[in-house]
């Protein structure tokens, strides 16, 4: 049996959680949580059904329980912390992306896998398993479109779920590394996987247009407080007692607990909503990547032009529903082949399903991304900060 500690009683780990115990008991147990606010951890476990043993202290928690595995699923800052002492301890562990947020952890996390080789560590990637990914990805490899000679990656991110990042702790650059590193990982390992390769050198612009100070002219503290909440289109009201966020944040808060519903126009957030970035990849091929935070609706739009065609992936996500195609679009060829996706259940759109089978099943797909895979998404993020800062070209492997 597999003993597995969560750390962070987080609302991404709650569907590791529900996977284990619906799916993978036979051979996984989870044993102990971990959080700095142990009043987050009991609801945690009222939200799940379980009585894990909790721990404020990680230390402790290793020593009393002795794990076998990690769940890491912390606010991201804190992952380097709780990896490297895992890898020291000869402790399994998988982590939620991003796995760190700047070089120095990148350095350090790197040095620890070295000293412990033989420890198994992983970045929960989860992106690369949803359907069109896979499908691109076969389609690349078995040459359909012939040599890539460019890319195009648009992520756009409506009001609701751009927003959630504003009032969060994601807000502040040194807790998340901004968007190009808390979201942008996700599309910068897909791209790395897809591509075969990694980002050699980028140029970068951003900035900050819909939320922050300069886009209001008023604001509060949080949205529980705050008096301006019937003019304001992001106002939330996590204090109403419906749902998930009320139950882990709230319901046995302390009076310095963290909440979720800052006001999205404060001074101190420091991230940008917005992204415009020029990728120069080891194997050629240039990368125009965008994203948007503040977008009509969600979705992606994906596009490899080869010296064959193009493939061209589009998922978007409105009212009516999501929806998700690949089409292959060859010269000489008037109508393009359409494939046929085959859209499946489950969170991500199936993805995690997949994600979960390679994490505690026995059918491997070889698509789990390491702690380098992990380490090269977050260094293009790393990147495009240097670029954002200094306005010039940044050499991405020099920062290593």
């Amino acid at each position: 049996m597999n003993r597995i500690a969560l750390v962070g009683a987080s609302v991404r780990i709650r569907s590791f959680v529900r996977a284990i115990k619906e799916n993978y008991g036979k051979t996984q147990q989870l044993c102990a949580i971990m959080d700095i606010d142990d009043g987050k951890m009991r609801a945690f476990n009222e939200s799940i059904g379980l009585d894990l043993p909790r721990f404020t202290d990680f230390a402790r928690m290793c020593d009393e329980i002795k794990p076998d595995m990690l769940l890491i699923s912390t606010v991201d800052y804190f992952h380097r912390d709780y990896l490297v002492e895992a890898l020291n301890r000869k402790i399994n562990s998988i982590c939620e992306k991003p796995l760190c947020v700047n070089i120095e952890q990148c350095r350090d996390i790197m040095s620890a896998q070295q000293r412990n080789p033989e420890v198994f560590a992983a970045t929960s990637h989860n992106a690369r398993y949803h359907v069109a990914a896979r499908t691109v990805k076969r389609l690349l490899d078995e040459g359909a479109i012939g040599r890539v000679n460019s890319a195009y990656y648009g992520e756009m991110l409506d009001y609701a779920h751009g927003a959630s990042y504003f009032r969060r702790w994601n807000r502040s650059k040194k807790l998340s590394g901004g968007l190009q590193i808390h979201k942008s990982s996700h599309h910068f390992d897909k791209l790395n996987w897809w591509l075969d390769s990694r980002a050699e050198s980028l140029v970068a612009m951003g900035g900050l247009n819909a939320y922050g100070v300069q886009a209001s002219p008023f604001r509060g503290e949080r949205c529980a407080t705050c008096p301006h909440t019937e003019k304001c289109r992001f106002a939330i009201d996590y204090d109403s007692g419906n749902g998930f966020d009320y139950q882990l944040f709230l319901k046995y808060r302390s009076e310095n607990s963290y909440t979720p519903d800052k006001c999205v126009f404060a001074p101190e957030i420091d991230i940008e909503d917005w992204l415009s970035v020029g990728i120069k990849f080891e194997n050629g091929v240039y990368v125009n990547y965008n994203l948007a935070a503040h977008c009509n609706y969600e979705g992606e739009t994906i596009i490899f032009e080869g010296e064959l065609g193009r493939i061209e992936m589009l998922r978007r996500s409105r009212t009516g529903g999501e929806f998700s195609s690949v089409e292959v679009f060859r010269f000489g060829q008037e109508k393009p082949e359409r494939i046929d996706l085959k859209l499946e259940s489950g969170s991500h759109g199936g993805a995690d399903n997949r994600l979960f089978e390679d994490l505690f099943g026995t059918e491997k797909s070889g698509r789990l991304a390491t702690l380098n895979d992990g380490i090269q998404a977050v260094l293009t993020g790393i990147a495009v900060s240097e670029s954002l800062s200094n306005g010039k070209e940044v050499h991405v492997q020099s920062l290593l």
